[in-house]
């Protein structure tokens, strides 16, 4: 910590990959059809209020969650559903929507007020921690988190999207100050364009991933107390959509997306009708041999191109698989294997001619205390008790050691980098289902 509203995380390791995007937006208006995949959106438990066939305008309401009936998820285009899909046991899988490309909008109401933003469906974008989940219709956070920093594979760059055009932040922090008159802290670098922001409290971290993470920043500026604090947050994107909602009087049905990794052929930025399918960023792309991912490569989840990207994420990685195994590739020097310990000599060269894939390299074995995860995570948590705590689902010790503050995208290095092939950020997910349950 530098000061009282700057911090410098020492822990933590910024993957270097390959296929990082280029500086250009690609803008497509030509999507024919969107996608919602209901079944994705953790946390709730979705109804569908349309059928096939029912027509559709930008705003209408498509689903929502049984616990949470007000809050309605919409569409962002017009046009006819096409097809609904159930998955196992009914459960509510996708929503296919034929774009008619009118964008005619339903009835829209721009009242600065908590009914508008619950109506609007913009309130979907809001989260709470503890658990990530979609705040009641009826609650107030005690506290509402931003970040404008991007340290995650592939993480979009805020400053070159939103610095010199569809700038609508200070009216979207505004709004949410109005409507529920609680602190807002804003974080970035300590160089950020975006400093000069009025109405939040600013602060600021360096860029060593996951530092970027609200979770490591709540846990830094104003940690989570216990199962009852409600902390919201969230993206940048979104706040700058409920700015526009309300500036511009229509619903943002756009958002910038990155498209990267070794496996995609043009990295790039795209400005993309929400909804739209991952077969549509991919078209001209040599899909064969390759891992489609929604969201980054360290929290990201293994895909098909018939979906669309999840509903929070914002990133498309598309990897390289390669199915190859080493013989004795322990035993080698390894000039060309990517590690965050002093494994392999590819750590004197810093990684820079390595080559990251797919690969598990080795069996899931027993978990040994090395300390690696300790050198991942820049939170005051010891994670490998939390984790063994976890497993013997061992509600109190879970409460003392922190697993309120946790969240599976903080622990994804440790994942990546655990010598026992743990996947630790599952097992903080299952811990934290499990807490939910007894809250």
């Amino acid at each position: 910590m530098l000061n009282n509203n700057s911090f410098k995380i020492s822990k933590g390791h910024n993957l270097l990959l390959d296929g990082n995007p280029e500086k250009n937006i690609i803008t497509d208006k030509s999507v024919s059809k969107i996608v919602f995949n209901p079944s994705s959106i953790k946390g709730i438990k979705p109804k569908i209020s349309v059928k096939e066939d029912d027509s559709v305008k930008v705003g209408s309401k498509l689903f929502f969650d049984k616990n949470n009936p007000e809050v309605p998820f919409v569409s962002t285009c017009s046009g006819k559903i096409l097809k609904v899909v159930y998955g196992e046991r009914r459960s509510l899988d996708s929503i296919i929507i034929e774009n008619d490309g009118r964008f005619e909008s339903g009835k829209l109401d721009f009242d600065i007020n908590r009914n508008s933003l619950i109506k609007s469906g913009l309130w979907t974008f809001l989260r709470k921690r503890p658990f990530s989940v979609i705040p009641d219709s009826n609650e107030n956070p005690n506290s509402i988190f931003i970040s404008a920093l991007s340290t995650q594979p592939f993480g979009l760059d805020f400053e070159f999207i939103l610095k010199d055009s569809d700038n609508y932040l200070q009216q979207g922090i505004d709004i949410l100050k109005n409507i529920f008159n609680c602190e807002i802290y804003f974080t970035s670098s300590s160089d950020s364009f975006f400093k000069g922001l009025s109405n939040v409290s600013h602060y600021s971290f360096n860029k060593l991933h996951p530092a970027g993470n609200v979770g490591i920043q709540m846990h830094h500026i104003n940690p989570i107390k216990d199962a009852g604090d409600s902390k919201w947050y969230l993206s940048f994107q979104d706040l700058n959509r409920i700015g526009e909602y309300f500036q511009n009087k229509e619903y943002p049905s756009y958002k910038h997306v990155v498209v990267a990794g070794n496996g995609f052929s043009k990295p790039s930025y795209y400005k993309q009708l929400i909804g739209t399918p991952i077969s549509h960023y991919i078209k001209d792309n040599s899909n064969d041999g390759v891992q489609i991912i929604s969201g980054d490569v360290l929290s990201g989840t293994a895909t098909v191109s018939d979906n669309s990207l999840r509903y929070y994420d914002e990133i498309l990685s598309v990897i390289k698989v390669n199915n190859k195994r080493d013989f004795l590739g322990w035993l080698m020097p390894g000039l060309k294997k990517y590690t965050v310990s002093n494994v392999f000599i590819s750590k004197l060269i810093k990684n820079k001619s390595s080559e990251l894939d797919l690969r598990l390299n080795g069996s899931v074995r027993s978990i040994i205390p090395m300390g690696v995860w300790d050198k991942l995570l820049p939170m005051n948590i010891m994670p490998e008790f939390l984790i063994k705590s976890i497993l013997a689902e061992d509600i109190d010790m879970m409460e003392k050691l922190g697993i309120y503050e946790c969240s599976p995208e903080d622990f994804a290095l440790c994942s990546f980098a655990c010598q026992s092939k743990v996947e630790v950020s599952s097992i903080i997910e299952d811990g934290l289902n499990l807490m939910k349950d007894e809250a």
